[in-house]
């Protein structure tokens, strides 16, 4: 099975623990996520933090078509930032992973996704195209995360703005 992976990172300017807690939210994957119509859990075994084995539905508009995909979470961990699921139904087989990193007084997020053949003939095409997918799903990925970032500055201040908001 051939596969095409790239990594990306970004500084927000938002402390780590808010970062990390926002990115974990299936459901604000419409805010960044190129492609994503919606997200919701399907299954979470508590309602802090997400553990392995939950998982999460997602209607993804790629190529014209609308599909519908389910994540499965690996890991969850707060303490050392790191997220990582990947595709357990649907078609487009990925694995992502989030880290959340102290930096100055905000957060270095990197993120890593690969993207899987999931026949005969994808596994032909990203191997014969990887040179140029390649640096598109880069600049594309990069392009999340911009607006990933544009979206948590904005939403800090205007909850600084309200009383009862606590940021840690």
């Amino acid at each position: 099975m051939a596969e095409i992976s790239t990594t990306v990172e970004i500084q927000i300017d938002v402390p780590t623990d808010y970062v990390f807690q926002w990115v974990i939210e299936p459901s604000n994957m419409i805010y960044w996520v190129n492609g994503v119509r919606s997200a919701a859990w399907i299954r979470r075994q508590e309602a802090d933090i997400p553990r392995p084995q939950d998982t999460w539905d997602m209607l993804y508009e790629f190529g014209g078509k609308e599909n519908e995909i389910v994540m499965e979470v690996d890991t969850c961990d707060p303490r050392d930032g790191a997220f990582e699921f990947h595709t357990i139904e649907g078609n487009y087989p990925i694995r992502g992973e989030y880290l959340c990193q102290p930096s100055g007084n905000g957060t270095l997020f990197r993120m890593t996704r690969t993207a899987f053949s999931d026949s005969t003939f994808t596994s032909l095409m990203f191997t014969l195209t990887s040179f140029i997918s390649k640096p598109m799903m880069r600049k594309q990925n990069l392009a999340e995360l911009v607006k990933m970032k544009s979206v948590i500055e904005l939403q800090i201040p205007a909850m600084r703005g309200r009383s009862s908001a606590r940021i840690t």
